[in-house]
């Protein structure tokens, strides 16, 4: 398996943000992203620039941007309506051909730099047609995190210092995700950026918040693909979205460093299962191996709840059913999450 380092939600010049596509791609090439996803507000208007752009392959969607309830509408169509109501609009998603990701759920603050753009329902958190599908949540999103711990004492300082303020995933989302896949209810995970690149007044004069140079080598999307992105770029649109609806991905926060060969196994004799895989205990135990590659704690999480920890690596024989995952923090924020591995008897 290669593990395929890229971003997701994103802003350029057909929104709100300040660069052009072409510079968002350069930028993430010089951080060692090798796919982007640009989610502008209601447009497809970049779709003519889609492709690979300085080899990085480079992903024009939507974000569905109604008053609240936000949505990253991926591999559509055509523009999905932000007039239309959330179950409406994500059904309009999958009916074109796309696929979609909740995005920063549990907002809580209204301040001068943002406003609350929270997922209302959450009883709504899927197509109403589920067969096959699955739906994603934005379970961190960096500028959302960033925004909500704004005040009017410490704004300056958090504009020159970003990382003092953040926090990670709240509580309330983790919960509703490990809820919602516990249920069936097949649910991926990403940690976005939201990246504008736009600039604000200061006492220090105007500063960018923050360049996409410096957001690429923050909140980062492993996909493990079976081999690397081909050059033809259907192929590459098709494993790109298909590794991320599946879940077979995992997510770095690449300030606390990074993580590149994360190994996350089900194994049963010859037999093996990585993230977003189902596995049946049917014929026997099996054995779940975790991985870092570098000396850092890690946790084994089961239906939500840790039931293993140590260093660098884990290794255990499970006979339980259920959603395992891992996770790792290193200091206040968390470091590594993945998608988890679902096993059934």
């Amino acid at each position: 398996m290669y593990a395929s380092p890229g971003a997701i939600h994103l802003h350029s010049q057909y929104s709100d943000g300040s660069g052009s596509i072409p510079h968002i791609a350069r930028a993430a090439r010089g951080a060692g992203i090798e796919w982007v996803i640009i989610t502008d507000h209601d447009t497809l208007d970049g779709r003519a620039e889609q492709g690979y752009i300085d080899g990085v392959l480079t992903l024009v969607d939507q974000e569905i941007t109604p008053f609240h309830n936000h949505f990253l509408g991926l591999n559509v169509d055509r523009v999905i309506p932000n007039t239309l109501p959330p179950q409406q609009f994500i059904d309009a998603t999958y009916d074109a051909g796309g696929f979609g990701i909740i995005a920063h759920p549990d907002e809580q603050t209204y301040n001068e730099f943002k406003g609350l753009f929270r997922w209302d329902d959450w009883n709504i958190n899927s197509p109403t047609n589920m067969s096959g599908r699955s739906t994603g949540i934005e379970l961190w999103n960096f500028m959302s995190d960033w925004g909500e711990q704004l005040t009017p004492n410490n704004k300056e300082f958090l504009y020159a210092f970003p990382t003092r303020g953040l926090r990670g995933p709240t509580k309330a989302t983790m919960e509703w995700w490990d809820a919602l896949n516990v249920a069936g209810k097949r649910t991926f995970g990403v940690w976005g950026l939201d990246t504008h690149a736009f600039l604000r007044p200061s006492p220090f004069g105007r500063l960018q918040v923050f360049s996409y140079e410096w957001s690429f080598k923050t909140l980062t999307n492993y996909l493990w693909l079976p081999e690397k992105l081909p050059g033809n770029l259907n192929t590459a649109m098709r494993m790109v979205y298909g590794a991320l609806a599946q879940g077979r991905s995992y997510m770095v926060n690449r300030l606390e460093g990074d993580c590149p060969n994360l190994e996350f196994v089900a194994f049963r004799g010859a037999e093996r299962w990585y993230a977003g895989d189902i596995a049946s205990l049917r014929e026997g135990p099996i054995t779940l191996k975790i991985t870092l590659g570098s000396d850092a704690p890690v946790r084994l999480i089961h239906n939500g709840t840790e039931i293993m920890s140590g260093r660098n690596t884990l290794l255990t024989t499970i006979n339980a059913s259920g959603v395992y995952r891992v996770e790792s923090t290193k200091t206040k924020t968390p470091w590594l999450m993945t998608n988890p591995i679902y096993i059934t008897r």
